[in-house]
């Protein structure tokens, strides 16, 4: 038999493509079905390979699943800028960068993924409140007192809410309404959340 230089139970294709291929799978299953509802089978199938290859890469559900839970570094840093913005306009700022990051391309199926598996799984429940949280902790000018730091939870809650019912339960009213409407409807109330606590 001639050689293929290819493992017998393993994808051909370089590493970096194989890796790419079931991140990206992995995060579409998540995001579609949850922790839970995802499986190693349904991600390697999804992703063109070998579901030995899968298990090599991330051993488990549970390493792939906190690989697909790395954002990229600006998402935090994109939620500490809006919270630097000057006083008045820290509602729509905050707004725009958390929605964003729901909308872009890039980052809307790892928020997906982790809002539907957050509500039965530990491990997504603390990444969702790493994320928030280290947004104010990357303040360098003016850290959030107490106040501020409810106000800020306050709005965040807020916008996970329509968050839920834009991108996971496709509310009419709010699903269907251009970004830039949503932003602008939704900023007054989370304006209000940081403003009216501000320390």
């Amino acid at each position: 038999m001639a050689k293929t230089g290819v493992r017998p139970g393993r994808a051909p294709g370089t590493e970096h493509g194989n890796r790419q291929a079931i991140l990206d799978a992995a995060r579409r299953e998540f995001g579609a079905h949850g922790f839970q509802g995802a499986t190693l089978r349904s991600i390697a199938k999804a992703a063109g390979v070998d579901v030995a290859l899968v298990a090599h890469y991330y051993r488990n559900k549970d390493g792939l699943f906190a690989a697909t839970l790395e954002l990229p570094a600006v998402a935090g840093g994109l939620l500490a800028a809006a919270l630097s913005a000057s006083p008045e306009t820290q509602g729509e700022a905050l707004t725009r960068a958390y929605l964003g990051l729901w909308e872009d391309a890039a980052t809307g199926q790892q928020m997906q993924a982790l809002l539907r598996s957050a509500l039965n799984n530990d491990v997504a429940l603390a990444r969702v409140r790493e994320l928030l949280l280290g947004a104010t902790l990357r303040l360098e000018v003016a850290p959030l007192v107490e106040p501020r730091r409810t106000g800020f939870s306050l709005a965040i809650s807020h916008l996970l809410g329509i968050a839920f019912a834009r991108y996971l339960g496709k509310i009419a009213g709010v699903a269907d309404l251009d970004f830039e409407d949503l932003v602008a409807r939704v900023s007054p109330a989370v304006q209000l959340h940081l403003s009216t606590l501000d320390g």
